[in-house]
Parts: structure tokens; C-alpha cells; sequence
């Protein structure tokens, strides 16, 4: 494998310096060992991989997309639509199917020009993402949600970021609805800055996060017992648990709200009640495992949720009122109850 040194590349009328230090831009052909036999981080065997629209990968891509998938096919193809028209094309996908079938092969067939990798992994959104790391070549890592989608420019602009901000390692986008509105403005805000351990939770979610590989090998796996579909049930927090891990590493991310990923805002009244509870077990959990003070837990967590409930009560609001609680009692039952399970983790991990 051949070394080579930073250099810069032109893109239109722009001229881009290597946004890394010097590393590797060669590289093996993808083999079958490359995707067969790789276990998952809870012992679940890989079942398989389908053929990539790519035979080989030559080279290390700039970008490695990693999207855990399971049951959408139409929002999954309108996200590789959205890839397909990128004007910054040096990227690989890795599709990590959960789906018990074949559904996903003839949508990825519609996307010949993409570098795909479709690989299988066991269910968990989290236990994916995991597969997906252990196979990204590029140089920036990024996570998007099946049901998301990105504007043309979005990683051309990231790209460019990167070469221009060596200093940060991280980089989170603000999000906009399918009309282009920004989603959760008042909480996330609109105006860039430095991210620390009280604002991550407003700016980063999985699917607007970006980051320097060496960052995510430096940081690791997700952890499995978070997100949609983990066997605890506490089914979110698996990104703002890794967001904190980044930073407890010293390392830096930054909030910049100019650039946006698209994110239909779903607004079904049967979702949201059956996610409230299970949703807020996982951010209970992680409130504990990182080690807020019950000052912040309370006053930004959970006093926050059944303020919102008790508004809601007043305005007559049964939908948000219900959601509300909800989220409340299942963030002080988790971190209440939480301690024992980490302290249970610990004893095992013999720490």
C-alpha cells in the first residue's frame, strides 16, 4: 500500500486542501473477507452480503455513509436519490439491511452509479451502525437515517469544513422538514458555535452528525444496550451517549446551522405515545451512565418534560400532555433505576 502525502484537489472553482494529515489514499481491493464473517459486538453473525454496485474499491473514499436499515424502502430510496445527485461524489454507502428479506436489492439496482456495500446484520439500530464501522474506509464518518435526505451541496460543504477547521473533529448540521423548515429551533437555535457537554444534547443527532474517522476508531462502538430495537428497551440515546464520549476524549465538535439534513417531521399521534416511555428510558440511562448532576438531570430533563406536560394539561392538549408525562416518568425511572445496571456493567467489565 502506498503512502502519499496531503494534497490539494479542485473541485469547479474551488481549490480544497486534504482535510487530514497525511494517511493512506491507496488501498486493497474489497474482498469477501472484507464483509463475511464479521461479527456484530453482541456475538449476532453477519448472514451475508449482496454484491456491491461497484466491483472493487480501489481507493480510500472521502466519505463513508453508514445507513441501519429495517422496513423502508420508499424513504431509503429517496435518500440514495439524494446521493445520487451530490456535486462531491467521493463516497462509499453501506447499507446494514435488518430486513428479513430481499426488498432492499432492487432499490439498490436503481443506483448503479453509487458505491454501495449492502451487507446483513441481526436487528438494532445501534448494533448496525457497529457493522457499518467496522467496514468505513473514508476519511469522514457520518451515520444518516434511512428517512432522511441530503441537498445536493451538503457534503461538498462538509468536505470543505473539514479541510478548513483541522482543529474540529467533529461536525453537527441544523435539520429542516420537508418544506424546509428548521425542526426544534427554539432548543437547537440558529447561530454556530462550539458544542460542550449541556448543548450536545439541543444540536447532535445520529443522522446530522459528522466525523473524522480517526475520531470514531479513537472513540469506538456504539453502545448496543441504546437505541431502536436494543434488547433493554431504551430505545434512544445511543447518539448523544457517543456524542459525550467524543467530547470526555477531548475531542471537538462544532454546531454549524448553515449546513442542514432533511428529516420529514412525523406527526402521528399512535408513534408518538408508543415511543415516549421507551424513548426516555434510554435518555434516563444516559443521563446516568455519563454522570450529570441531579441539578442538570432535573432542571433540563425532567422537570422540563412535565413542565411541557402541565402546559399542555392547561390548553386542553391531551396528545402532548400524555407525551409529556410519558417522557418525564420514564427519564426519572431510568436514571433512577440506572445505577445498578451500569454498576452490574462494571463488575463484569471488572472495573
Amino acid at each position: 500500500m502506498v503512502k502519499h502525502e496531503p494534497y490539494a484537489i479542485l473541485r469547479g472553482n474551488r481549490k480544497y486542501p486534504i482535510p487530514f494529515s497525511s494517511s493512506q489514499v491507496g488501498g486493497d481491493h474489497l474482498s469477501s473477507q472484507d464483509v463475511w464473517g464479521l461479527g456484530a459486538a453482541s456475538g449476532a453473525p453477519w448472514t451475508g452480503a449482496v454484491a456491491s454496485n461497484c466491483e472493487e474499491f480501489k481507493y480510500r473514499s472521502m466519505f463513508s455513509l453508514i445507513v441501519a436499515t429495517l422496513g423502508r424502502t420508499t424513504e431509503l430510496d429517496r435518500l440514495l436519490d439524494s446521493l445520487d445527485k451530490q456535486t462531491y461524489q467521493e463516497f462509499e454507502t453501506i447499507i446494514v439491511d435488518q430486513n428479513p428479506d430481499d426488498r432492499l436489492v432492487s432499490i439498490i439496482a436503481r443506483h448503479p452509479n453509487l458505491a454501495i456495500r449492502h451487507v446483513r446484520s441481526a436487528r438494532g439500530a445501534s448494533l448496525g451502525r457497529n457493522c457499518g464501522l467496522k467496514l468505513a474506509r473514508g476519511e469522514i464518518v457520518a451515520t444518516p437515517d434511512d428517512d432522511c435526505w441530503y441537498p445536493e451541496d451538503l457534503l461538498d460543504n462538509v468536505w470543505a469544513w473539514f479541510a478548513e477547521h483541522r482543529e474540529f473533529h467533529g461536525l453537527f448540521t441544523s435539520i429542516r422538514d420537508e418544506n424546509g423548515l428548521l425542526q426544534k429551533q427554539r432548543r437547537r437555535g440558529t447561530v454556530r458555535c462550539e458544542c460542550d457537554r449541556n448543548t450536545v444534547w439541543h444540536y447532535g443527532i445520529e443522522f446530522n452528525a459528522f466525523f473524522r474517522k480517526s475520531t470514531t476508531d479513537s472513540v469506538g462502538e456504539y453502545d448496543e444496550r441504546l437505541g431502536p430495537g436494543a434488547a433493554t428497551g431504551f430505545y434512544s440515546g445511543e447518539g448523544g451517549d457517543y456524542f459525550l464520549r467524543v467530547l470526555d476524549q477531548g475531542y471537538r465538535i462544532f454546531f454549524e446551522p448553515s449546513f442542514s439534513v432533511y428529516h420529514a417531521f412525523m406527526r402521528e399521534p399512535a408513534r408518538e405515545l408508543r415511543q415516549a416511555y421507551p424513548y426516555a428510558l434510554g435518555t434516563g440511562f444516559v443521563l446516568r451512565k455519563n454522570r450529570y448532576p441531579l441539578r442538570v438531570v432535573l432542571a433540563d430533563f425532567i422537570l422540563y418534560a412535565f413542565a411541557g406536560a402541565a402546559v399542555a394539561f392547561v390548553r386542553l392538549d391531551w396528545l402532548n400532555f400524555r407525551v409529556r408525562a410519558l417522557r418525564g416518568i420514564g427519564q426519572t425511572a431510568s436514571y433512577l433505576r440506572s445505577a445498578k445496571l451500569l454498576q452490574a456493567s462494571r463488575n463484569m467489565d471488572g472495573k
